[in-house]
Parts: C-alpha cells; sequence; structure tokens
C-alpha cells in the first residue's frame, strides 16, 4: 500500500513483511515457512502486543467525524438465522409481502478510478435502500458503508418507506455487514436456504450482487463466484475482458442462458441503481410475488 510508511511512523505502527517481494521501507522482514510459520506467528503477535501497548500511550488519536459508534456489525448466516428465530421464514414472508423488495449484496474493494474512495459505493447503497432493497455488504465496502452511518440503525431514515418500518421495528440497519470479502461464501449459504425455503433455483431469487469500485483479485473471484451461482453482476469498471469480442459477448449476454448470471457493466450510480432494482422487480414478477 503506497504510503503507509508515513501513517506508521506517524502513529507508531510496527511493520512486518514475511516475504522478500514485498519488503518495504522501515519493516522488519521475517520470511516465513511452512516450517517456521507458528513461531513467525507467534513474534509478530507479541511485537504486535508491545507495540499497541507503546501507542496507546503516546499517540493520542480522536477523530469524531470519523465513523458511527453505533454501528451494528458481525452478521452471519447463522446468527442471522438465529435473530430471525431459527429459520428465514421471516425473512421470506417479508420480501414476499412485498416489505423487503429484494436483496443487493455490495463487496468487493473501493478504487479512486470508479468516482474517488467509497463514492459510488455508498451512492448506490443509497438508491437501493431507498427502493427498499436491503444490503448485505462484504470486504472493503463494510467499511466506508459503516462510516458513513449506513450501518446504524437510524440509518433507516434514509430507507423506502417498507424497508424503513422493517428496520425500525427490529431495530436493525438497512445495511447488514458479513464480514470479510473473501467471506462471500455467507452470503450464499442465506440465497441457498431462501432459494430451497421457496423451492426455487438461484437465479430466480431477487438478488444481485455488485462490486462497484472492484480493484483486488479477491473481488473478481467473488464476482466469478456471483456469476457460477447464476447472479447478476454489476461492477462500475469493467474488468480486462475488453479486448475480446467473444469473451465480452459472453460474459455480458450469452452467460445468461449458461448459468442465469451476467456482467453489468454501468459506471453511473443512479443508472447502474435503476437496472438493479429493474432486475429484482423482474424476478420477483416471475415468482409471482
Amino acid at each position: 500500500m503506497p504510503g503507509i510508511e508515513d501513517i506508521c511512523s506517524k502513529f507508531l505502527v510496527k511493520q512486518f513483511c514475511l516475504d522478500d517481494v514485498a519488503k518495504k521501507k522501515n519493516a522488519t522482514l521475517l520470511p516465513s515457512t511452512f516450517d517456521n510459520g507458528v513461531d513467525i506467528a507467534r513474534q509478530v503477535a507479541e511485537e504486535a502486543a508491545a507495540s499497541y501497548e507503546k501507542r496507546r500511550k503516546r499517540v493520542n488519536i480522536d477523530l469524531p467525524e470519523h465513523g458511527y459508534d453505533n454501528s451494528l456489525t458481525g452478521f452471519g448466516e447463522k446468527n442471522l438465522r438465529s435473530f430471525l428465530g431459527g429459520n428465514y421464514e421471516p425473512l421470506l414472508k417479508l420480501i414476499v409481502d412485498g416489505k423487503i423488495k429484494g436483496v443487493a449484496a455490495i463487496v468487493g474493494c473501493s478504487n479512486l478510478a470508479a468516482g474517488g474512495h467509497d463514492v459510488f459505493t455508498a451512492g448506490l447503497t443509497k438508491e437501493l435502500i431507498e427502493n427498499d432493497i436491503l444490503v448485505l455488504s462484504a470486504g472493503c465496502t463494510s467499511g466506508g458503508l459503516a462510516n458513513l452511518g449506513f450501518m446504524s440503525p437510524q440509518a433507516a431514515e434514509s430507507a423506502g418507506n417498507n424497508l424503513r418500518q422493517v428496520c425500525q421495528s427490529l431495530n436493525i440497519p438497512p445495511v447488514l455487514n458479513f464480514g470479510p470479502c473473501l467471506g462471500i461464501g455467507r452470503l450464499e449459504e442465506v440465497a441457498t436456504a431462501l432459494a430451497r425455503a421457496l423451492n426455487v433455483d438461484l437465479p430466480q431469487l431477487p438478488l444481485v450482487l455488485s462490486a462497484p469500485q472492484w480493484l483486488e483479485e479477491q473481488a473478481l473471484a467473488d464476482g466469478c463466484f456471483a456469476l457460477a451461482l447464476g447472479l447478476p453482476l454489476h461492477l462500475s469498471l469493467p474488468p480486462f475482458i475488453t479486448g475480446s469480442e467473444l469473451v465480452t459477448r459472453v460474459l455480458t449476454e450469452n452467460l445468461v442462458e449458461l448459468t442465469g448470471g451476467k456482467v453489468i457493466i454501468d459506471g453511473d450510480v443512479k443508472s447502474a441503481a435503476a437496472q438493479l432494482v429493474e432486475i429484482i422487480s423482474q424476478k420477483r414478477t416471475a415468482l409471482k410475488i
């Protein structure tokens, strides 16, 4: 991460590199192998704890404008099901009754090339919750959305009338944090449970996915996973496929006939949101709900 050295120096954060391929300025090189992995991990943990204690005594960090103390995070497929009473029937009923029109998974990174740090992610999320679509967030999008207050119960005020009532009655935010981007399997477990309860296939669900400001390879892996499951995938920036007309056509058009999924490239917040809302509406119509 370019520039992190100065930040670490200012806030007394110790840096370690576990491979000389990624050696950085001011970082301690601790070559890690399969044989010494446990010892290296223990050393890093001990030094991190000592650094934390030292930092708290000497570095005063007071950023009242950054973050929300009442953000509600840490959702997952297990505690969500437990919260709903042990099954997803209450969520299904809300979707069938139209209180929640559908679910959008907003995952992945932040990318300055996609309109500014978290700008597109926040804008898209705002548009979706205004349309009564519950948002599940995973990965770096979670940090940005939490800092902007989307994960506080009070954010229900920004949601559409139906979703607002649901969130206020349950005292939950309209955006639920589902952990890291590599934990996207948690989202798949929820989707699979909903599909099983409705006795439909995954592509039939009123469920969409967006990695609006993707940057890292993990986001591409998440996107491929979603397409393989048959889910629509929105990206604000095109992946590295546009040099091939065949690959572009397969992913943006033909894939629907193969898995049910497709790639949607749209760099405009309102236009992208409108497309995702329309897809959810079409899937609801097909399910006759």
